[in-house]
């Protein structure tokens, strides 16, 4: 980051930031999608039990990495401050953040989640699946966690090429992994879904490695000396990273847990709903990741600005952040609506769970580009701290919101899987109408009280 003078300097920065991130959050989500499509091409029950792991293991993942992100606006405004000697003590307090909460998940895992797929009453055949599939994934739970601390450090510097290069890396092992565990190539053993669990784990550990090397070796990282001199837990510093993050986290969670919920919801529908349905929010979370790089670029570039004391120019890259989202969802509508049939075919070979894919395929594409307008919001709300307030507008929008309709009309044979659907599309219209109000208020309203 560095100070800029006009609106195109701005743009190209923002660009500069938001590609890098752009391509880091598809190689992310990227290891998913092909997962959900190699399992959907070896089995129907294979890609049901996998699909119910994801969504399950997903929902705790989403509320620690939300709670990790709090580091972001701290060093990002420290940086822009010029006030680093305390980056180092900081990033020991994420690591050590991320290690209770890689515990926790972990016992969360062993005695609760028998007892839950059972209450579920999956198919006995992807149960089975599904208990291999988690147990493999988590060899690589506690560097899944770390890499958070890790690649936000790199990222808040920006240093985002580098985070581009890096998972993109372990984006490639992760597929290796997929097509020659589920399918038994290369000398590998032909195991199924529960391949995907290793192929993720794998790609954790690639992370970790790899973003410690640039903590370690890079001339902006390197004077920090993680790794090489240790600081001990900082009740301060955890305080001031859960005050930031646990709202970042809860709010991420209400958010993402509305997926989980939902695709649990249609676990009661049979393994060929299930299977359609979590092949369409695969093909949305690819397209998510456009606008989640847009928030997390803007997240960056207002803290920097704040913390130099510049709020005009944290106001002009938020507005930067905004148009450039709304031509992202211009261009997901654009695209998914001329190529639906493709999408359709492109995850199974089964014509029950095709015809499926193609109906929920026209709920996904409205659902992802209200979500690209609404998401981008959130970053530009973090990097002014704002953060309780998106907690309480993501719990109203999708607990509130999306779990009523969605819950309700499941349960009316008129709409069946597709009232989940409908509680989704409320959802994301309404967080995104609120988002929408306290940007304005935070940046105009707010700000002449405080003058």
């Amino acid at each position: 980051m560095y100070k800029t003078y006009s609106i195109m300097q701005k743009l190209w920065l923002f660009i500069k930031l938001f590609t890098p991130m752009c391509i880091t959050q598809f190689s992310l989500v990227g290891g998913t999608f092909i997962a959900i499509f190699l399992t959907g091409q070896y089995s129907t029950i294979d890609l049901a039990g996998v699909a119910t792991g994801y969504n399950l293991w997903l929902l705790f993942y989403i509320f620690a990495q939300g709670t990790l992100m709090g580091i972001t606006p701290i060093i990002a405004q420290l940086l822009g401050a010029q006030k680093t000697d305390t980056i180092p003590t900081i990033i020991y307090q994420g690591f050590y953040i991320a290690t209770v909460l890689a515990m926790t998940i972990l016992l969360l895992g062993i005695f609760g989640l028998k007892p839950l797929l059972n209450f579920l009453n999956l198919e006995p055949a992807a149960t089975a699946v599904c208990l291999e599939y988690l147990k493999a994934f988590a060899l690589g739970l506690f560097p899944l966690l770390w890499v958070n601390t890790l690649r936000n450090t790199v990222d808040a510097h920006g240093l985002t090429h580098y985070s581009m290069a890096i998972v993109v890396t372990s984006f490639v092992v992760n597929v290796f992994l997929n097509y020659s565990l589920i399918f038994g190539h290369f000398g590998f053993p032909e195991i199924g879904g529960v391949g995907a669990g290793y192929g993720i784990a794998g790609a954790c550990w690639t992370n970790f490695i790899l973003f410690s090397a640039v903590i370690l070796f890079h001339p902006k990282l390197k004077e920090y000396r993680i790794y090489k001199d240790y600081f001990g837990p900082h009740w301060h510093y955890i305080r001031e990273q859960l005050q930031v993050g646990l709202p970042i986290g809860f709010s991420i969670f209400f958010e993402a847990s509305i997926f989980s919920i939902a695709g649990l919801l249609m676990v009661h529908f049979g393994s060929a709903v299930v299977a359609a349905h979590q092949s369409v929010i695969s093909f949305t979370n690819v397209f998510y990741c456009l606008p989640l790089s847009i928030a997390m670029a803007a997240t960056i570039a207002v803290g920097y600005e704040l913390g130099a004391g510049r709020e005009k120019d944290a106001v002009q890259y938020s507005y930067i952040s905004r148009i450039v989202a709304i031509v992202v969802a211009i261009a997901i509508c654009g695209f998914t609506f001329t190529n639906m049939e493709s999408i359709s075919s492109l995850f199974t070979n089964d014509e029950e769970v095709y015809n499926l894919i193609y109906r929920f395929l026209g709920y996904g594409v409205f659902f992802a580009a209200i979500d690209a307008i609404g998401t981008p919001l959130q970053g530009i709300l973090r990097g002014y701290k704002d953060v309780k307030i998106v907690f309480y507008i993501s719990l109203v929008s999708y607990w509130g919101v999306c779990f009523p309709i969605a819950y309700i009309l499941a349960k009316n044979p008129a709409y069946g899987p597709f009232g989940v659907w409908i509680g989704l599309l409320a959802s994301v219209l309404a967080a995104g109408i609120l988002f929408t109000w306290r940007t304005w208020y935070i940046q105009h309203h707010k700000a002449t009280i405080t003058k």
